[in-house]
């Protein structure tokens, strides 16, 4: 099987014009289902990292990485009496959830920011579109 795929006029791997597969550029039908994909799955058809600038995905990250490190003290924190250990784990908890909400509102306006629907976004963080809207609003204010 390799020596058929080898095998090809003499001095055709050293062409000038040769290119590898991968250095191709993309078919007319390849790039039109990429674009049939994106359009059925939504959004502004841009990247993220390319549209939300870095200190925004840094601070996202950061209320993320907070949130998680507080779930991850939370185990083994189930001995001692019933309204300690409640205590601690609510107080943890609401920290924690306090957290991913920051994180997700901070996202939803960087994404709405960055081109996405507002309705798009407002059903995917199950956040009510007219508060997502000032929300975006209000950022835009300060910054």
């Amino acid at each position: 099987m390799r020596s058929r795929r080898g095998d090809g006029p003499p001095g055709w791997r050293d062409d000038p014009w040769r290119l590898k597969r991968e250095q191709q550029l993309p078919t007319m039908g390849g790039q039109l289902r990429v674009m049939a994909a994106e359009q059925r799955s939504g959004g502004s058809g841009s990247r993220w990292r390319a549209t939300v600038p870095a200190e925004h995905r840094f601070h996202i990250t950061q209320l993320v990485d907070q949130a998680s490190e507080q779930l991850v003290q939370l185990r083994g924190m189930h001995s001692g009496t019933t309204a300690e250990v409640a205590r601690t784990l609510l107080e943890n908890l609401s920290h924690s959830a306090e957290l991913i909400g920051q994180a997700l509102v901070h996202t939803a306006a960087a994404a709405v920011a960055a081109g996405v629907a507002l309705e798009d976004v407002a059903a995917w963080s199950r956040l009510p579109a007219q508060e997502l809207a000032e929300i975006v609003a209000s950022g835009r204010d300060d910054g």
